[in-house]
């Protein structure tokens, strides 16, 4: 089959681009920042012992989360925390952050990074697979780094020596106890019709013509704003649980939060099919039902398939989803992920030992939570 001269054009552009971006990551002045990174860490460690990370700072994100380790405490941070006057703030802690606890305010985080040079700042990127100017600026800018996907590790690496992961997002606006507390919410009855509110982002396209294309079968999965937010916990809960299906078109290749939010209300997600090939995806079993760019247009043969297969399994798969997710996705346990390889790395750095395999955070059964 021969291509189109305007698809050829198109793969060329994408090569030259390319070409320029691996031009810039091969400067010598990346290879010096890794060095410095490198030894900096190297002289923090041997000055303050963080073998064991008992006490953290969580940035407001991570509010709901507990600890699952006894050894643990956590302290949360107030939303503003980057805001006010750094004077409240602890000059020897571990912080654990997200990207999305600095955003803006990404020139007072690196002023807190500067005036604590004892602590030991780790950030947990959530939208590193397409918000590239902060991923490279928090990476370079982080004791331990860990992305949420495997999508841009390459590029990413050059920036932080000590990159982790990838651990992936986790469910963080309900809590454990919350979600017990309302089972019986979440084995309801349920509607047929999809749900899949998406807020639009205009510098992707193509997702934007893929909610508009389903909106005109499905009046659910539709453009939404930020009014989730303002929605108190048990309203946004019976939204999610009030579906038996969750269609969910994604930025670029990462695992949106919408996959473990469906879940861990028992919903079934219904993905894009090239997710199949993603090691994001594999923790997630045969709860997800799959769909291409053709069945954006006729998406009945793949939504009555979600409905089945969530009528077979019925309260029982409900509780299965709920209580797997749970276990796995829910961001009690994906800290405890993040904190233990953050002391795996250190210990590694302290001895010197590089003989230690790898671990692969994305898999449930590697976390190895206690």
């Amino acid at each position: 089959m021969a291509l189109s001269a305007d698809l050829i054009g198109r793969i060329q552009q994408l090569a030259q681009q390319q070409e320029t971006v691996h031009a810039a990551l091969g400067e010598r002045a990346l290879d010096d920042h890794a060095i410095g990174r490198q030894l900096a860490l190297r002289r923090k460690l041997e000055r303050h012992d963080f073998s064991r990370l008992d006490d953290v700072c969580l940035g407001h994100n991570l509010r709901h989360a507990l600890p699952l380790d006894a050894r643990r405490h956590y302290t949360r941070l107030p939303k503003d925390f980057l805001a006010g006057d750094f004077a409240s703030l602890p000059e020897r802690a571990v912080y654990l952050l997200l990207n999305n606890d600095i955003g803006k305010l990404l020139p007072q985080y690196l002023a807190l990074v500067e005036q604590r040079p004892a602590s030991l700042f780790v950030v947990w990127d959530w939208d590193s697979q397409h918000w590239l100017q902060m991923s490279g600026m928090l990476a370079a800018h982080s004791d331990f780094y860990l992305p949420s996907t495997s999508e841009n590790l390459y590029t990413l690496s050059h920036f932080s020596p000590h990159l982790l992961g990838p651990v992936p997002v986790a469910v963080n606006q309900w809590s454990r106890a919350f979600i017990v507390e309302h089972m019986d919410k979440l084995l309801a009855a349920r509607s047929d019709a999809p749900f899949g509110p998406h807020v639009r982002y205009d510098s992707f396209a193509r997702r934007n013509r893929a909610l508009s294309t389903l909106n005109k079968s499905f009046p659910g999965i539709a453009f939404a704003d930020h009014g989730y937010q303002v929605k108190s916990e048990l309203d946004n809960l019976l939204d999610w649980a009030g579906h038996k299906t969750h269609w969910i078109v994604p930025v670029l290749g990462g695992v949106p939060i919408r996959v473990f939010n469906c879940l861990l209300t028992g919903g079934i997600p219904v993905l894009p099919s090239f997710y199949r090939q993603m090691p994001e995806v594999m923790s997630l079993g045969d709860s997800p039902v799959w769909y291409d760019v053709f069945d954006l247009v006729e998406p009945g043969a793949v939504q009555q398939q979600a409905s089945a297969r969530f009528d077979a399994a019925g309260p029982v798969g409900v509780a299965a989803r709920v209580g797997q997710a749970l276990q796995t996705a829910h961001v009690d346990t994906r800290c405890e992920t993040v904190l233990r390889a953050v002391e795996d790395a250190v210990r590694c750095i302290v001895s010197g030992d590089r003989t230690v395999p790898a671990r692969y955070l994305m898999n449930p059964a590697a976390d190895r939570v206690a």
